[in-house]
C-alpha cells in the first residue's frame, strides 16, 4: 500500500471517528441542557414551596397551567404536600420533608451535571485531537500532490 493510500485510509478512519464523537457531544449537550432545566425547576419549586407552606387553609392562589394561563385554587391543607415519586405514585409529605427530598434531588442533579460537564470536556478534547490529526493528514496529502 502506498503512503498516499495509507494517509487516505487514516483520513477516512479519522472522519468516521470525528462524526461519532460529534454525535456523542451533541447527545451529551442535550442531556446537559435537560439537567440544567430540571435543576432550575427544582430551585423554583423549592422557593414556591416556602411560599405555599406560609399560606393558610382557604387562601386563594393562582396555579399556572401553561403559558399565560392560570387557574384559581384554594389551599385545602398547607401541611400536606404531594411529592411525585414517579410512575404516577405520590407521597403525602409535610412541607419540610418535601423540601428535604427536593434538596436531595437538587444535589443529585448537580452531581450529574458535573459528571456530564466533565464528559463533554473530554469529548471536546478528543474532537480537537482528531481535527488536528485530520488537518495534518490533509496537509501531507496536499504536499504529496505538488
Amino acid at each position: 500500500m502506498s503512503e498516499e493510500a495509507k494517509l487516505k485510509e487514516d483520513l477516512e478512519r479519522y472522519f468516521i471517528e470525528l462524526q461519532n464523537l460529534q454525535a456523542q457531544y451533541e447527545a451529551l449537550r442535550s442531556g446537559l441542557d435537560a439537567l440544567v432545566s430540571l435543576l432550575n425547576e427544582v430551585r423554583i419549586v423549592k422557593e414556591e414551596l416556602k411560599i405555599l407552606s406560609a399560606l393558610n387553609k382557604g387562601e386563594k392562589i393562582l396555579i399556572p397551567l401553561g403559558s399565560r394561563v392560570f387557574v384559581q385554587a384554594g389551599i385545602v391543607d398547607p401541611s400536606k404536600i404531594l411529592y411525585n415519586l414517579g410512575a404516577g405514585v405520590y407521597a403525602v409529605l409535610k412541607p419540610t420533608a418535601a423540601e428535604e427530598k427536593l434538596a436531595e434531588y437538587e444535589k443529585d442533579l448537580s452531581e450529574d451535571l458535573g459528571k456530564v460537564q466533565k464528559e463533554l470536556a473530554e469529548v471536546a478534547r478528543k474532537i480537537s485531537i482528531i481535527q488536528n490529526a485530520i488537518r495534518r493528514i490533509q496537509e501531507k496529502l496536499t504536499e504529496k500532490r505538488k
